[in-house]
């Protein structure tokens, strides 16, 4: 079986959308399929024109123009798309808000063949009033133009829609009013031989790992952080990216310790997690965080928002501990009793690596990818 994945970002950039079909495609490609990338030379970041990576993956770029609202590269797939369709079994998009996706769904309205689109959060997402005048643009558009036009025609287009969050195919359905027959809740995944527990290394961050941005919930991560701070300042903090709000950041910086990386790579981030006490997620809207599988892989505690697909990962108590956005006060309660626990010497990573081993490992979610594309094939 040949599957085309059409990725807006290329896999060497980093970021959860990134990551997760770099995932993917591997553990497909161990799996037997064969699996190429179309997607774009973002930044110059990968070679450029066509090359193999050095995992034998066939890598097609096409020219980046630009990235519309800092979100969204802008690159021509379709003269490419038109050309060579019929080579593969399946074309897979992923995310409905890239013009890639937008351009796999226009073409698919022309010519017939099998695409499936898979969804990585963001279909949640809404216009609200922040400071920020830019995001809130950024929403308010997304909320009156794209999603009732283009985002339903790309979200109805495809066979069969995959999504990494439950709540998100049903916010298909509700807002969008869109039936299939075929639609698939396939969650995130984590590598657990890559993500371990470290024991001697000294764990002493609360941390942040994500976009300085409304969306992500940075300022309200500064504000818990302030007053946690104030009720102990042994406490300090980590904070890994980049955005609009860093100025946010240089401000809190003169009150409480912030230690700041615009960037990790990837490999890199074991040490990130097992350096901190408490991964802390305050996004206003999520799919279902990479990082979030990964800290807990790592034995870290999770303390986050109860937004999109994170209560879908985190069921009990076992798992972590949500939040309502509304009722801020208690998290920075929930912060200190989690950091006792662990003085305590109180710690369910055992049993954190074995949920994950059952739920979310690649293994398990690569085979039930196989299910779907064997599902719109014999269909």
């Amino acid at each position: 079986m040949k599957i085309l994945h059409i990725m807006a970002y290329p896999p060497d950039h980093i970021g959860g959308y990134s990551i997760y079909c770099q995932n993917l495609i591997r553990n497909l490609n161990s799996h037997g399929l064969e699996c190429e990338i179309l997607t774009s030379n973002y930044n110059r970041i990968s070679k450029s024109g066509e090359y193999y990576n050095s995992e034998g993956i066939r890598i097609i770029n096409r020219r980046y123009y630009g990235n519309l609202f800092g979100i969204n590269p802008l690159f021509n797939i379709i003269p490419f798309l038109n050309k060579h369709y019929r080579d593969y079994d399946i074309i897979h998009a992923h995310s409905y808000i890239f013009f890639s996706s937008i351009h796999a769904a226009l073409l698919r309205k022309i010519r017939k063949f099998p695409l499936i689109l898979q969804l990585h959060g963001g279909i949640q997402t809404d216009a609200f009033y922040t400071s920020n005048l830019f995001e809130n643009f950024q929403l308010l558009v997304k909320k009156i133009i794209f999603d009732p036009v283009v985002g339903k025609f790309t979200l109805t287009i495809p066979d069969s829609l995959v999504s990494v969050s439950y709540m998100d195919l049903l916010t298909v359905l509700k807002r969008f009013k869109i039936k299939r027959e075929k639609n698939y809740w396939i969650p995130n995944g984590v590598n657990l031989s890559k993500f371990i527990k470290i024991d001697d290394v000294e764990k002493k961050y609360i941390t942040f790992i994500g976009r300085l941005s409304y969306i992500k919930g940075f300022d309200l991560f500064l504000k818990i952080a302030e007053k946690i701070y104030k009720k102990n300042q042994d406490i300090e903090f980590l904070v890994v990216g980049d955005g609009p709000l860093y100025y946010m950041l240089q401000d809190f910086k003169k009150q409480i310790p912030i230690r700041h990386y615009y960037r990790i790579p990837h490999e890199q981030m074991i040490k990130i997690y097992n350096q901190s006490k408490i991964l802390l997620i305050t996004s206003r809207y999520e799919g279902m965080p990479t990082t979030m599988l990964e800290a807990m892989a790592c034995g870290i505690s999770v303390i986050a928002s109860n937004v999109g697909g994170i209560p879908e990962v985190i069921r009990n108590e076992d798992h972590g501990r949500l939040f309502k956005l509304n009722n801020l006060s208690s998290v920075s309660e929930i912060c200190l009793k989690s950091i006792e626990n662990q003085k305590e010497g109180k710690s369910n990573s055992k049993k954190l690596r074995e949920y994950l081993k059952k739920n979310f490992s690649w293994e398990i979610i690569t085979k039930k990818m196989i299910r779907v594309y064997n599902d719109l094939i014999e269909s």
